[in-house]
């Protein structure tokens, strides 16, 4: 009899049903995912992976340039999504593009051919000190980055800059900005030493 009057008294009890509860649990779901942003890291690294590439560039340039007391360039287009290194031609008119020293080709970076195919240079600004705005940089034997008048090569090795009135610094840190899917990472180049960080 204490069995009987334990299930009568359950009966009596509201509660939920299983679709009610289904229900429920649903709801709390499609919330959750509208109101937590998605994180994909690997976006992240990929972004950081892109960056970090172009810094590589740019610190080699700069230390080539210091090394051999040879101005050496980089120009960055973002058109083309391509980055060079170049230095001048022995021949002492033009330039050619620097030897990457691990697989011996041009230094160049394309992301679009170079397996990172999401990845894109969005913005390459540099500005200096005589108002001009490049999307790349000279950097001199004691690395400095700097704009160098055209009017100054005239056929001659860039190493060869008659005075220094046509050299321009760079007037604040200049930027390269990559992104990756929705993730954007900026390069900078500082002023006076040409520090690079990102």
């Amino acid at each position: 009899m204490p069995v009987k009057l334990a299930l009568n008294a359950l009966r009596g009890q509201a509660g939920f049903t299983l679709a009610e509860m289904v229900t429920v649990v649903a709801i709390v779901a499609v919330a959750a995912a509208i109101a937590i942003p998605k994180a994909d890291p690997q976006t992240a690294l990929a972004a950081d992976a892109a960056a970090g590439e172009i810094a590589r560039a740019v610190r080699f340039a700069q230390r080539e340039a210091v090394r051999t007391g040879i101005y050496h360039t980089i120009s960055i287009d973002p058109a083309s999504q391509v980055l060079r290194i170049q230095r001048p031609a022995p021949s002492g008119s033009g330039s050619i593009t620097v030897t990457h020293p691990v697989d011996k080709r041009d230094y160049q970076i394309n992301l679009a051919d170079d397996g990172m195919p999401r990845a894109r240079i969005v913005g390459a600004l540099f500005r200096y000190q005589s108002n001009a705005v490049t999307n790349g940089t000279i950097f001199g034997p004691d690395g400095a980055p700097v704009d160098v008048a055209p009017s100054k090569f005239l056929g001659l090795p860039i190493g060869i800059v008659l005075g220094t009135k046509e050299i321009s610094q760079l007037k604040e840190d200049a930027q390269i900005t990559v992104r990756y899917g929705n993730v954007e990472r900026v390069v900078r180049v500082a002023p006076v030493t040409g520090r690079v960080s990102l």
